[in-house]
């Protein structure tokens, strides 16, 4: 049977948020809810019912970080559009408790760690099992219906976000959905950590409690022989309630109570002392990086998606192996910044070693190696000096191929400034001062000019000073700035390429 050919509904909200939120808990049934979605009511019975959208959902696996594969559903567009509508309304609806982790707007996987690191003696991982799959039809139903919505509006929007009757891990409304299911659970977690005085955070299936005392609430869970050992762990029945009251499960095999002396670990994280990624993590992506090094990118990801990604190669014989493989690892580099920030060591040296390698990199990627290179040149100048001579003599020098540093090429809108000066001054072998009447007073540029002569001294750098101007403003100059006086100065003439020269000169 052939389908009536129905165009696709607009992605994006016409009306304002905050209408469509209360058309949402105002909706008793089809009409009101295709009103909310703004799409023609006929298209819609036909998405969910006539043509139903979970019979159009591509489901495939993903390997688990310790074991196991996690099953991705991904509805079809006509629905995920629906839903990404119906996400942008429940984000504004849901009001998340300070225990929240995951998928929620300003906050990351970094700041739930961050609760439990270095002053917890005893950290308690807890998984809950099946988690997607376990809020059903009904929950999502009955939570509709709490908060006002009417019974037939509350069983169209359920059916909108559920597959098969499930929630489906891989739709956009599943994230914030799930957080809202959980809200009895987090309120409840949250008095008996309360009452143990234990830290409690949820990102996602995954629980964490800390305490500061020598031992672990014996009221929350015990354990017998060592804490390394996982199945000695037993969970205690005010925690164990909690959870079965809330309708979820403890995956026990996954269940971990961890001391000081051992790696403490939350969500994937390190907590002993800071926050951090696993050393294997690294290890992984200079893997990653050394593979596309010695056999080039396509080689390297075909490499990949056989190991790691042998279903998605199947299913799109027609992927980029290359283009995949690099977004994988510009991906982790991205979430290394985010843990261990954008001035890291280890993180900017990965960086650099993939910007090495790949002609082009992300726009964050270029930026860092260009603040990283080595520089020739350095331009020292107040801003009224930049037009007249600081542009011109940086166009000169790069004309013969001598690399310059000057703020307007380098800087951009949001950059730090003090960053990358530093940066470029740590790098120069020369920094040319360009002194006048209107530098010579200017607080940056004598910064500038200081940081330049210590390094002078320490053998790192060497300073040529261009005055500008006549004999007489050179000597006024002079008598501000005494540790240029022992000092060799050239006069601006305005031949830039002349001085361009004599600066080559001078590095050959």
């Amino acid at each position: 049977m052939r389908y009536p050919s129905i165009p696709k509904p607009n992605p994006n909200l016409a009306r304002p948020l905050n209408d469509a939120v209360e058309l949402f808990l105002a909706s008793n049934g089809l009409q009101d809810v295709a009103r909310t979605l703004e799409v023609h009511p006929g298209h819609l019975r036909h998405w969910l019912y006539v043509r139903p959208g979970h019979k159009g959902y591509t489901t495939f696996e993903i390997p688990k970080r310790r074991q196991g594969v996690r099953v991705i559903s991904a509805p079809p567009n006509s629905i995920k559009i629906l839903q990404n509508k119906f996400k942008e309304i429940l984000d504004v609806t849901y009001e998340p408790k300070k225990c929240v982790f995951g998928f929620i707007t300003g906050r990351s996987i970094a700041d739930g760690a961050s609760l439990h690191k270095k002053r917890a003696k005893w950290v308690l991982n807890i998984d809950l099992e099946d988690y997607y799959p376990t809020i059903n039809f009904g929950r999502i139903r009955g939570l509709f219906i709490a908060m006002g919505i009417g019974r037939k509006a509350a069983s169209i929007w359920a059916h909108l976000v559920t597959q098969d009757g499930k929630l489906p891990q891989g739709a956009p409304t599943s994230p914030v959905i799930s957080n809202m299911i959980c809200k009895q659970l987090d309120g409840k977690m949250m008095d008996l950590a309360r009452r143990h005085h234990v830290t409690y955070t949820r990102y996602a299936d995954d629980i964490t409690l800390s305490t500061t005392k020598n031992s672990f609430p014996r009221e929350v869970a015990t354990f017998s022989g060592t804490p390394l050992d996982s199945n000695n762990v037993q969970l205690m029945n005010a925690l164990l309630h909690v959870i079965n009251s809330a309708g979820f499960r403890v995956n026990d095999g996954k269940t971990r109570l961890q001391s000081k002396a051992v790696r403490q670990e939350v969500t994937g994280l390190t907590v002993n002392e800071m926050v951090n990624v696993r050393r294997k993590f690294l290890r992984q992506i200079r893997a990653m990086i050394h593979a596309a090094r010695k056999f080039g990118f396509c080689a390297a990801g075909n490499e990949y998606l056989s190991k790691y990604a042998a279903g998605r190669k199947s299913r799109n014989a027609s992927i980029d192996a290359a283009a995949h493989f690099k977004r994988v690892v510009y991906g982790k580099l991205a979430f290394v910044r985010m843990i261990r920030g954008a001035t890291d060591k280890c993180y900017v040296n990965l960086c650099l070693q993939m910007a090495d390698i790949d002609d082009s990199p992300p726009n964050q990627i270029a930026e860092i190696k260009k603040m990283y290179e080595e520089f020739d040149v350095f331009i020292c100048h107040a801003s009224e000096d930049k037009a007249g001579i600081a542009t011109p003599l940086y166009n000169s020098l790069n004309a013969i191929e001598v690399k310059t540093f000057v703020d307007i090429e380098y800087i951009k809108w949001g950059d730090s400034f003090v960053e990358k000066i530093n940066h470029a001054l740590s790098r120069a072998k020369l920094v040319v001062v360009v002194l006048s009447e209107n530098s010579v007073d200017k607080e940056w540029p004598k910064k500038e000019l200081n940081a330049s002569l210590a390094r002078e001294v320490e053998g790192r750098t060497k300073v040529l000073p261009l005055i500008v101007g006549t004999q007489a403003i050179a000597e006024r100059i002079l008598e501000k700035l005494p540790l240029l006086n022992d000092k060799l100065y050239k006069r601006w003439t305005g031949d830039s390429d002349h001085v361009a020269k004599e600066i080559r000169t001078l590095l050959s």
